[in-house]
């Protein structure tokens, strides 16, 4: 038999861990002094202690782990819950690799114009939505306020006329890759 202390060095946990782990009935003392309430574990627990250690190494519950350690889940069951823990991994993965992407392309900008710029793009995702929209050239940027004018003047008038009341913001989208001052591709919705 080995005392608390023991176990917890040889299983490298900590002894809070082992009495959580008793809390919950993953892993109970093999013997409890009532004398003394001094917990006493066995060698042949290692084994149990590495598997709880091993799946939570995979990123699953102390809830999911519990039923796989009393013999009660198949072995798609298993399988079913590893798919889902490495779908969820690699949709983390995915949206990592995405904020890494836009940290380098801010540090890229930084680099090319030495200074900060005084526009902050925050990328959200919204749920699709109909949306009504024109396209136009305008022939300078001095006429963008008066081109933007006359489109929402028309875009309003059509929803008004389709009975339709807008629900979302106005958005402007320019379609070109650089700055331009003339003849600048516009999208109104």
């Amino acid at each position: 038999m080995l005392k608390i202390g023991e176990f917890s060095r040889l299983g490298q946990v900590t002894i809070r861990t082992l009495r959580h782990y008793d809390d919950l009935g993953l892993l109970k003392p093999a013997y409890i002094d009532p004398e003394n309430d001094y917990r006493y574990y066995t060698l042949e627990q290692l084994p149990r202690l590495n598997r709880i250690a091993a799946l939570k190494d995979l990123g699953l519950t102390l809830d999911q782990i519990s039923p796989l350690l009393s013999g009660g889940v198949s072995v798609d069951h298993l399988r079913t819950l590893l798919q889902v823990r490495q779908a969820e991994i690699a949709q983390r993965v995915k949206e990592d690799q995405a904020q890494l992407a836009r940290v380098a392309a801010r540090l890229r900008q930084i680099e090319q114009e030495g200074k900060l710029s005084p526009y902050e793009v925050a990328r959200k995702v919204v749920p699709a939505q109909m949306g009504a929209m024109i396209r136009q050239m305008v022939p300078e940027h001095k006429d963008l306020t008066t081109y933007r004018r006359s489109i929402y003047d028309e875009l309003y008038a059509w929803l008004a006329h389709q009975q339709i009341t807008p629900s979302g913001p106005e958005l402007a989208l320019y379609h070109h890759t650089e700055y331009r001052e003339q003849d600048i591709d516009m999208e109104l919705e």
